[in-house]
């Protein structure tokens, strides 16, 4: 299994594993079992600088015809809330496409990292955001700002399906303020969905190295790190597309620009 090591406050990890257990019928299954740490590349200083800046755009489908109220089946608490919008498609009214991860391949890790690690919160029974990237090694937080029950159940997405793949751990929130730290040593993608709430989900794309950015609601993206002139493969992966898009960009003067524009038509569609 991909190596996710794991660090818990407010909680013993058997407790949280006991409680999800007991309350949704689900098991930290693999996250018990270890295997040998990734090889990680050497993590060295990279500037803070935007380098690669684009737009993901959406053809073949406008956003009004993409929003989708979730049944929340009656939950007090999360019917409380007023209306949760399925989260697979946010489309600006100009075709922009939100939640799509740019990555450059070939991308170093940084040493350099600022800032907390990347947090994913569970707040109005929803998880927000939708997608972040991080690099090999880094970390994320998951959080409970919910006063309800959440899980986070962590599957390795298999690339080309829709919700393919296979658990590897499965962590407990009982409380609000609960929080749990994972990191990502090994790249790829990794879905996470709440057990209680089968609405939830999210996504954290594990990247090679540091160059990766998520799209905006407007579908726009600026990768925040520096690169050398000259050519680079850049890809967009969104979940709800089998398949990545792909460009070779010229970077010149520490800058260049990537436009894509996925066909709803090649979507996995709702």
């Amino acid at each position: 299994m991909p190596n996710v090591k794991h660090a818990v406050s407010r909680q013993a990890p058997w407790v949280a594993c006991g409680v999800a257990m007991l309350l949704v019928n689900v098991g930290c299954g693999e996250s018990s079992k270890t295997e040998a740490a990734a090889q990680l590349t050497l993590a060295v200083e990279i500037a803070e600088q935007p380098s690669i800046s684009g737009q993901v755009t959406l053809r073949g489908a406008d956003a009004a015809s993409l929003h989708r109220a979730v049944d929340v089946g009656g939950n007090p608490f999360c019917t409380a809330h007023g209306e949760i919008t399925d989260p697979a498609w946010r489309v600006a009214p100009e075709g922009g496409l939100a939640d799509a991860v740019i990555t450059v391949r070939g991308s170093q890790r940084a040493g350099n990292l600022s800032g907390p690690a990347p947090l994913i919160d569970q707040t109005r029974c929803e998880f927000v955001p939708h997608a972040v990237a991080v690099q090999a090694g880094q970390a994320v937080r998951f959080h409970n700002s919910d006063l309800t029950f959440h899980n986070i159940r962590i599957a390795r997405h298999e690339p080309g399906t829709r919700n393919g793949g296979r658990n590897i751990d499965n962590i407990g929130q009982p409380s609000r303020g609960d929080e749990n730290v994972r990191t990502f040593d090994t790249p790829g993608i990794y879905r996470l969905e709440c057990d209680v709430h089968r609405w939830m989900n999210a996504w954290v794309f594990v990247h090679e190295g540091c160059h990766a950015a998520v799209t905006a609601a407007d579908g726009r993206f600026s990768i925040p790190r520096a690169l050398a002139d000259g050519d680079y493969v850049v890809e967009a992966w969104h979940p709800q597309f089998p398949q990545n898009l792909s460009q070779t960009v010229t970077v010149r003067g520490g800058k260049a620009t990537a436009n894509f524009e996925f066909d709803f038509a090649q979507s996995f569609q709702l």
